[in-house]
């Protein structure tokens, strides 16, 4: 039976810690190992960085991440908090068009389908990086 690639991910305990990764060094560590795309991580550039590139991703503007409406394998998935509001704090990668891999503090890394209720109020956007 062969392995997909994103297996070896399910199951990634939430954290900054050895073994755990937070939503973005998911995305990280998949683009890395899956894609071999360094991205930066949140601790090698300065919190300006992070919110200009925060604000282009939302705004679909292309700093290396173009928007798109039909999702695909390794696009970012944008979602804001379970409780609703405007901004992006959280983020995924599609497995497929029709699921996302992602962690957050309250599970370890999970697969679900972007209709699934825990994700699909959620979902501000998708983005694909320009390499890809």
């Amino acid at each position: 039976m062969t392995r997909v690639w994103w297996e070896r991910y399910i199951g990634l305990p939430f954290g900054e810690g050895p073994g755990e990764v937070t939503c973005w060094g998911l995305v990280v560590a998949v683009y890395g190992r899956e894609l071999s795309i360094d991205l930066p991580l949140y601790g090698e550039i300065s919190a300006h960085d992070l919110i200009r590139i925060a604000r282009a991703m939302e705004k679909g503007k292309d700093d290396g991440w173009q928007a798109v409406e039909s999702p695909q394998a390794f696009d970012v998935v944008l979602m804001r908090a379970p409780n609703g509001g405007a901004a992006v704090v959280h983020v995924g990668v599609m497995i497929d068009e029709a699921r996302l891999l992602h962690v957050e503090e309250a599970s370890h890394a999970v697969i679900v389908p972007i209709s699934h209720w825990s994700v699909a109020r959620r979902i501000l956007g998708y983005r694909r990086r320009s390499q890809c």
